[in-house]
This record gives structure tokens, C-alpha cells and sequence, in this order.
């Protein structure tokens, strides 16, 4: 959200600000007299971030259905590099408990 999320809404309503006819052949923006744009820009907006939940709440409803999305107590404890890469983030004693995960 913060890298695409953001720079995407800003740039969508930033459109509905400086947009010219001129060059877009459709409609101006609000510094040219068109408020109407911003808000269309606004609704876009909304419309997309509303998607963008739904769709991603029901990817992960329908993932869920055939896997687990938390890790276990036991996978955190032990460390998720471990149990689910099979490496350790720190391995030449950096100051990190080295553990090796149950690989039976």
C-alpha cells in the first residue's frame, strides 16, 4: 500500500487536478474550471480501493480453504527463516540463538 497504494492515488487525483483538454481531448481539470473531474477522479479512487479489499479478502478466504495463512506458535518461536526456508537469517554469530528446525 504505501509504494503502489499511495503513489497511485495521489497521481489519480492529481489527474483530476491538472488534466487539460488540450492534451487529453476529453475534459480540464479542476485549475481549469472543472471541479466535476476531481470528484470523478475521487469516486475511481474509492471504486479501486473498495475492489482491491474485496478481491483480496476473497483470494485469501479461498486460499485459506487449502492452507493455513498463520504460522504455528512453534514455526514463530523456532524462527520462520528456519521452518519455512530452511535457512538462517544470522549464521556466523551475529548475536542470534541459532536453532535448527525438526527437518524429519
Amino acid at each position: 500500500m504505501a509504494a503502489h497504494g499511495v503513489g497511485g492515488t495521489v497521481g489519480a487525483l492529481l489527474t483530476g487536478v491538472f488534466a487539460e483538454k488540450s492534451w487529453n481531448g476529453i475534459a480540464d481539470g479542476a485549475l481549469f474550471g472543472n471541479m466535476r473531474q476531481l470528484g470523478v477522479q475521487g469516486v475511481a479512487v474509492v471504486a479501486t480501493i473498495v475492489y482491491s479489499v474485496v478481491g483480496t479478502f476473497v483470494i485469501l478466504k479461498v486460499i485459506a480453504l487449502a492452507f493455513n495463512l498463520r504460522a504455528t506458535t512453534k514455526e514463530e518461536g523456532v524462527g520462520l527463516d528456519v521452518t519455512q526456508h530452511g535457512e538462517e537469517a544470522y549464521s556466523r554469530g551475529e548475536g542470534a540463538i541459532l536453532v535448527h528446525a525438526d527437518r524429519s
